[in-house]
């Protein structure tokens, strides 16, 4: 992909990471849209907390980290001194180049980061759902064979509890009805402590499978945004691997001019010109709009669904898709 291709691709990229992260906090926001994970912090809202703030520095950096940081010149300006300034040299163009190039290098790797994250999120998030669900079906069918053994107790006692001591006149048959029936009546009382266990042990089971199968319901609903959130690091880092194979090249074909010569072939000038005003057009993106963006995804997260907060995430990454082309212009 060519520069002016890329420029608009790379910057709808980083939108496109806010949006699909305000999505994923609009649908899991609020204290019962949290997932318990099995790994570490244990909880999605942290983890996301956590990724909202890795977000928010990754694109810090591309002011920090723009060419021409700490005062230094950019490596346009000093192409553009070179052989014009007193005292510019070729030294200085290369390492320009050089460091601008390990500037870029460096942000693609935050940016390859992110997507770790977003993908061990993920991961996370649908194992949760498949252990709950695995327990939700454990309970379920722990509390149907509670119930079965219930009703057949339930059997046994009513035919025990329908022996009627017997009205017997000879003291011989009356003593050994009797015993009988005492025997009886002890067996029914323990087949009563039984089914009245099982019953209990049937609600309790019944109460873990609801509550697993709601746990369960809460992980789901997040995978399908961290899908897509996978999908837009993904898209994003793409886009940071052609621009460091665009700023390698022009690094590249500096280091292979002729030292001596102060005349840099024309299109390798542009070349720098382009890449130079994406970097800075991405810079003010972040400022701008994206950085502001998070702090309201951020503070969505605690509150829940209702609420103006997910409209206002909406329309600020809408308002920063249209403003591309004037960041791009150098406004």
């Amino acid at each position: 992909m060519e520069l002016p291709e890329l420029s608009p691709s790379l910057l709808e990229s980083l939108v496109a990471v806010v949006a699909t992260l305000g999505e994923l906090v609009a649908a899991v926001a609020g204290p019962d849209g949290d997932v318990l994970l099995a790994v570490s912090p244990e909880s999605l809202h942290k983890a996301l907390g956590a990724f909202i703030g890795h977000l928010r520095d990754t694109l810090g950096h591309l002011g920090v980290t723009s060419p021409g940081h700490r005062d230094d010149a950019t490596l346009g300006e000093t192409l553009a001194a070179l052989g014009a300034t007193p005292g510019a040299t070729w030294a200085q163009v290369t390492s320009a180049a050089n460091a601008w190039r390990a500037s870029v290098a460096a942000l693609g790797d935050e940016w390859n980061q992110l997507e770790t994250e977003a993908t061990e999120l993920l991961d996370a998030c649908e194992d949760a759902a498949t252990t709950e669900a695995t327990a939700a079906a454990a309970a379920t069918e722990r509390a149907g064979d509670r119930r079965d053994k219930e009703d057949k107790w339930t059997t046994k006692l009513a035919g025990l509890m329908s022996c009627w001591l017997p009205v017997v006149t000879d003291k011989e048959k009356a003593a050994a009805a009797l015993e009988e029936h005492e025997a009886n009546m002890e067996v029914a009382s323990k087949e009563t402590e039984v089914a009245r266990v099982a019953v209990e042990d049937a609600v309790v089971a019944t109460n873990e499978a609801a509550a697993a199968t709601k746990r369960g319901r809460r992980a789901e609903v997040a995978v399908g945004p961290l899908k897509g959130l996978v999908a837009a690091c993904d898209k994003a880092t793409a886009m940071f691997r052609q621009l460091s194979r665009a700023v390698g090249d022009v690094a590249a074909k500096l280091e292979g001019t002729e030292e001596e010569s102060p005349d840099v072939p024309e299109e390798l000038v542009a070349t720098v010109a382009q890449a130079e005003r994406l970097w800075e057009a991405s810079a003010r993106l972040a400022t701008r709009h994206l950085v502001g963006t998070l702090g309201d995804i951020r503070r969505l997260l605690p509150r829940g669904p209702g609420g103006p907060g997910g409209r206002t995430v909406a329309e600020r990454c809408r308002r920063a898709v249209e403003d591309i082309p004037r960041l791009l212009g150098g406004q």
